[in-house]
């Protein structure tokens, strides 16, 4: 379909979601020329003032009902933050945790927000279009490398929308992950969370737990002999005292090449920091958690705007055209 059409057609279907809902909304507004996708809401009781955005888009292109359908799950799981999501403990875990904490929380709460859409029948068809964003977004980027931490958020944003019962088009690679036991914890809690406090303190507490962990070590090449018992020999037969291992010599460099955030002070442990066997005890520093897969379906979205079926010939991009930016709708 031209993408005139499919942009009518997210505006109405998002339009029969809220008469669906019985809800006062004081105003419903869609915005097609921004630079990026996202959602602006403000709650008063049972009010809700929204505002949908979405990339430019070319309206003489063609839109495929794949995208179309993408769009359409955007909007709603967007909107399921603007019915279920409270901001406040959120803000304030993100003011005082910083950014993988709050992507923590994003990967814990988009499951959650999703299944009370589908609980709430507001929208009937809102699974299988959750479950086809998700599977298109991993069909594009991939799954993620549950051996690298940063990427833990976005792990649970899949995993947790497979335990809500979508029919993931990847493997679950929790297992496979030094950290397993711990999300199958928060993925746990998180299911039985009824609000976003309660996916916040799971977040933190998960949080805790990680900075704790590290990734195991690489497996060591076995010695061709067991030492003598008393230590281990010198070159003219006799054996040293205590065995120390040679990585325990003066001068020997066991740094990990952690980062600066991976020092010994940063770490609270029992025993010095500077030995191999410590390494599991160790803490982890900011740096470790920097980066990593975005979470919300937005990213997907403003690229799948960018694709170059949205672009005229010349390659610069078309402005949206035969409609003013914003769409009011008010309902009595």
């Amino acid at each position: 379909m031209l993408a005139i059409h499919a942009k009518r057609g997210v505006e109405s279907t998002l339009e029969r979601i809220f008469n669906n809902t019985g809800r006062a909304f004081d105003r419903l507004e869609f915005l097609w020329s921004g630079t990026t996708a996202g959602i602006s809401f403000e709650r008063s009781g049972n009010a809700l003032r929204a505002k949908v955005i979405f990339p430019a888009i070319n309206e003489v292109a063609h839109v495929s009902r794949e995208r179309f359908n993408n769009l359409i799950a955007y909007a709603v799981h967007e909107l399921g933050h603007a019915w279920f999501t409270d901001n406040q403990p959120w803000d304030l875990a993100r003011r005082e945790h910083g950014g993988f904490v709050s992507n923590l929380i994003n990967g814990l709460e988009d499951p959650r927000i999703e299944r009370k859409v589908i609980e709430s029948g507001y929208a009937p068809n809102s699974k299988a279009l959750f479950e086809d964003l998700i599977n298109s977004v991993l069909k594009k980027d991939g799954y993620v490398d549950a051996l690298d931490v940063k990427n833990v958020p976005f792990l649970l944003a899949v995993e947790g929308r497979r335990l809500n019962g979508y029919a993931i088009n990847a493997p679950s690679i929790v297992d496979d992950a030094p950290w397993s036991a711990d999300l199958h914890w928060a993925l746990a809690q998180a299911q039985s969370a009824i609000n976003t406090q309660q996916i916040v303190d799971v977040a933190l507490e998960l949080y805790k737990r990680l900075q704790q962990t590290s990734e195991p070590e690489p497996p060591q090449p076995p010695d061709d002999e067991e030492p003598p018992v008393g230590g281990q020999p010198c070159d003219d037969g006799e054996p040293t005292e205590g065995g120390d291992q040679p990585s325990d010599e003066e001068g020997e460099d066991d740094s990990d090449g952690e980062g600066e955030g991976d020092k010994p002070s940063d770490k609270p442990s029992n025993k010095p920091a500077d030995k191999p066997s410590d390494k599991p005890n160790k803490g982890r520093g900011k740096a470790d958690f920097e980066g990593g897969r975005d979470v919300e379906p937005s990213d997907f979205i403003e690229r799948e705007m960018k694709d170059e079926s949205f672009v005229v010939d010349d390659g610069r991009p078309r402005p949206s055209v035969g409609k003013p930016k914003y769409a009011t709708f008010k309902w009595s």
